[in-house]
């Protein structure tokens, strides 16, 4: 069953969604429907970013890249942090395997299994999956 938004959170999800389709249109990394959750998790719709934050959409990158002009260029720099994340000792990306992904469960569940650090809990792929399922974020994932 799907949500109906509040306006405030119908704000956030479009000011991150249009960004998010737009980058998959032209790059292929992750699904829009994933950004856009990741984002509403991170700063629980946006609340945290009102709170003085400064334009930190995605709050649980571990690059230490924390301000972004606007939300377009957090969308595409954290995409980018998605493209090439991956351990200390570790040879290549995780996310190689993901990036084109077509289906934002395959998608959650690669996340997952990664270890990204976004995952350290197992509960978080749950988590994402009931956001994108339950607020209908999966429509932004068509073209």
């Amino acid at each position: 069953m799907r949500i109906a938004l509040r306006k405030e959170r119908n704000e956030f999800v479009r000011q991150v969604a249009e960004p998010a389709v737009e980058d998959w249109r032209d790059r292929k990394i992750c699904l829009p429907s994933l950004v856009v959750a990741i984002a509403v998790e991170g700063t629980d719709w946006g609340k945290s970013i009102k709170e003085g934050q400064e334009n930190i959409w995605f709050p649980r990158r571990y690059d230490g890249i924390r301000y972004h002009k606007n939300v377009r260029h957090a969308v595409r720099s954290h995409n980018n942090y998605l493209a090439i994340w991956r351990e200390e000792n570790q040879e290549g990306p995780n996310w190689e395997h993901v990036i084109g992904q077509k289906h934002y469960i395959l998608a959650v569940q690669y996340l997952q299994e990664a270890e990204y650090p976004y995952a350290l809990s197992k509960g978080y792929e749950g988590k994402l999956v009931e956001l994108i399922e339950g607020y209908g974020f999966y429509e932004f994932d068509g073209e």
